[in-house]
């Protein structure tokens, strides 16, 4: 009797410890799988946090406007050559657009003297230009005009061919404006080329009416006469 009693004892304190062994793996496996569920919230929440920083970094970068750096691209440099009608003197002009840009350099030189004197240099806006006129050269070869054309009105310079300054001091004279102080009621048409060593046509029409006349400007006085014949 106390045997068996002793071997119920032995049965149920086996039962209890395999009771709380179980309730220990139990309770073991339950704070893992919370520990694995805390991780996994962790890391989904950090995800979530990196996305929006990464977005409003994104966004902020894809928003702000990105600076176009301005590229101007240079053309190759165009030649003009005219040469005097005796041949003895080169009148050169060199011309290079950059953007909405042209930069005209003008040089002379002659057979004599083959390096090229400078005589003047301008920039023009691309709707403007400056050209050498087929009668540019003076016959004694001591000047010559350019021609500027603008879409408002045209213009002529007269340079020493030396590249010297005239008594003013100045680099060139232009006509366009010396005739609008000194003659009125005529507006320039063309200046066509020299009469003499010192006299260019100046092709003028009346403000008032279809009348056609020209002048004579004189280079060395700065003074225009008018003559009775047109010349066309």
């Amino acid at each position: 009797m106390i045997q068996i009693r002793g071997q119920k004892s032995q049965l149920l304190r086996d039962r209890k410890f395999e009771f709380n062994k179980m309730a220990t793996l139990r309770r073991k496996s339950i704070l893992i799988s919370l520990i694995i569920l805390i991780i996994g919230v962790s890391l989904v929440f950090l995800a979530k946090q990196s996305y929006k920083v990464e977005s409003r970094a994104f966004s902020a970068l894809h928003d702000s406007p990105t600076p176009n750096p301005t590229i101007i691209v240079s053309n190759a440099v165009q030649e003009t050559i005219m040469d005097s009608p005796d041949g003895k003197m080169t009148l050169k002009m060199e011309s290079q657009q950059q953007g909405d840009y042209v930069e005209y350099s003008f040089y002379t030189s002659s057979k004599s003297v083959p390096t090229k004197q400078y005589i003047f240099s301008k920039k023009e806006i691309v709707s403007d230009s400056i050209s050498i006129p087929y009668n540019t050269w003076s016959p004694n070869n001591s000047y010559l005009f350019l021609k500027e054309s603008t879409p408002v009105v045209n213009d002529y310079y007269v340079f020493f061919a030396s590249g010297k300054n005239f008594t003013d001091n100045s680099q060139y004279l232009d006509i366009q404006e010396l005739f609008a102080q000194r003659v009125t009621g005529y507006t320039i048409l063309d200046v066509t080329g020299w009469a003499a060593p010192n006299l260019l046509i100046v092709n003028t029409k009346a403000n008032q009416g279809e009348r056609k006349v020209s002048f004579w400007f004189n280079v060395a006085s700065k003074t225009f006469t008018q003559l009775g014949t047109y010349f066309y």
